[in-house]
């Protein structure tokens, strides 16, 4: 991805990206996400036009990864697996904090 994408991605891009990357199709991505089907649709084309990929195509058993996809889809998901970990709110316990 160019430097100049980063601008233009959204962060729920990403995470409609992950959700059909591993449901493997729009409506259950949606179902998983709390979106319509069109909803994802729409974000997927978004995702398409700025990376310049079809990410994905429809096969007989749902959404086939293109190349491409395969390729950044475990990134993607590591991704936001730190981001979800870094925004956790960490358990504070003063009893045992050394926190000054």
């Amino acid at each position: 991805m160019h430097s100049r994408h980063i601008a233009q991605i959204d962060l729920n891009l990403l995470r409609v990206f992950d959700a059909v990357y591993e449901e493997g199709g729009v409506t259950r991505a949606g179902a998983r996400l709390g979106l319509t089907q069109s909803a994802v649709s729409h974000a997927l084309n978004r995702l398409r036009y700025i990376l310049g990929d079809d990410l994905f195509m429809r096969g007989p058993r749902g959404m086939r990864p293109t190349a491409r996809a395969q390729v950044i889809g475990p990134q993607v998901r590591r991704a936001l697996e730190q981001l979800q970990s870094a925004l956790s709110a960490d358990d504070f316990e003063p009893a045992v904090s050394e926190r000054q």
